[in-house]
């Protein structure tokens, strides 16, 4: 069996040193102020007698007092991840000095492009990237795809491999131009993902209903020590600088929205296990292969209608209009108070010159609205 994977995401700040343009944090360089004693957050690591990864993540952890000796103690008995931008050279060059590659999971690298040439900081990224490289650390560049980035994502990730790097491309999460992403990207995903469909993961499903070990194998630590179950349930288990009672068994998730980890964690009946699949494949253009889960899922649970609505996506990007309609048309008549099957369903019959069907991400088959 495999074993549990314990994951506390702390949100060491919201501050950051860069202001992308996409970027759901209003852009703040000042001073991070807000700081926890270490010693705390470990002790109450410790004291669960398990072994946990801690999430480094903000805004910047970088710029965060003291980080590296944080990350230091922390590592004495857990691990990390660490989200970065990888931009404060002096802390990287510490970083990669005085902490152990083996305690680190990995180093979660965002590019942002745009940014790092408008501060004249291409360089130094690299640099920074291939001193962590050969230092054993793992790094995983990561290259969020906005769409007004697709057009020079592939000549971008040719000159990082020049320097022995390594770029993986990110779906963008989120409205642009009226569409959703990363659903909107359609079959121009292939050309985007073809050398990594594990980015099909990168969805927010929707787990509403579903059990889930998040309180338990699964926490939110906020800058003050506050901890929530998950980064998308704010229900509150306690305070590291005081006492925190988290969960001993699964509980239903209670949103419909899964912004991190969640697949690590919820616990998914056969045919929710091969929806999620699909979903993965469909959002990389993997069409065969998402065909074939959904169709799967329709064999664990007939007439599920999330697997129908995306059996009718599949078909309107092979050209099947009629095809389409009908699984649009079968998941309405299960559940027509869901928006996205009665828009599906009028969108393939109405003006179709700018009809972009919608991807259904809920894992449970039926849902309100």
């Amino acid at each position: 069996m495999t074993a549990p994977i314990n994951n506390i995401i702390w949100n060491m700040t919201r501050k950051c040193n860069f202001r992308c343009e996409y970027c759901y944090f209003p852009h703040d360089n000042t001073p991070v102020t807000e700081t926890l004693p270490v010693e705390k957050i470990k002790k109450f690591l410790d004291g669960t007698g398990r072994k946990w990864t801690v999430g480094m993540t903000g805004g910047e952890p970088f710029i965060y007092p003291g980080f590296v000796d944080v990350c230091q103690t922390l590592t004495e008995t857990h691990n990390l991840g660490v989200d970065t931008n990888l931009s404060v050279s002096s802390k990287v060059k510490e970083f990669a000095e005085r902490i152990d590659p083996a305690r680190v999971d990995d180093l979660y690298v965002a590019l942002h492009i745009q940014e790092r040439e408008r501060i004249k900081g291409v360089p130094a990224f690299i640099e920074n990237a291939r001193l962590l490289l050969d230092k054993g650390f793992t790094v995983i560049v990561n290259y969020v795809v906005h769409p007004t980035l697709e057009h020079r994502f592939l000549e971008d990730r040719a000159f990082f491999a020049s320097h022995g790097i390594a770029i993986t491309p990110r779906p963008f999460r989120g409205e642009f131009e009226g569409r959703r992403y990363p659903e909107a990207y359609g079959d121009r995903a292939a050309a985007i993902f073809a050398d990594n469909p594990e980015q099909g993961k990168k969805v927010a499903f929707n787990f509403f209903g579903v059990p889930c070990t998040a309180g338990m194998t699964l926490l939110r630590m906020e800058p003050d020590g506050t901890i929530f179950r998950c980064p998308g349930d704010k229900t509150i288990l306690g305070n590291v600088m005081d006492e925190v009672d988290i969960y001993d068994g699964p509980e239903l998730c209670t949103k419909k929205r899964c912004p991190c980890r969640g697949l690590d964690h919820v616990q998914l009946t056969v045919a929710q296990k091969s929806l999620v699949e699909g979903v993965q494949y469909a959002v990389v253009a993997e069409n065969v292969l998402s065909k074939a889960a959904f169709e799967q899922a329709m064999t664990h649970f007939p007439d599920h209608p999330c697997a129908e609505n995306n059996l009718g996506v599949l078909a309107w990007r092979r050209g099947d209009k009629a095809e389409a309609v009908r699984h649009f048309q079968a998941a309405m008549a299960a559940n027509p108070e869901r928006t996205v099957y009665a828009g599906n369903a009028d969108g393939a019959q109405g003006d179709t010159s700018n009809f972009d069907p919608e991807i259904c991400l809920d894992v449970n088959p039926i849902l309100q609205k």
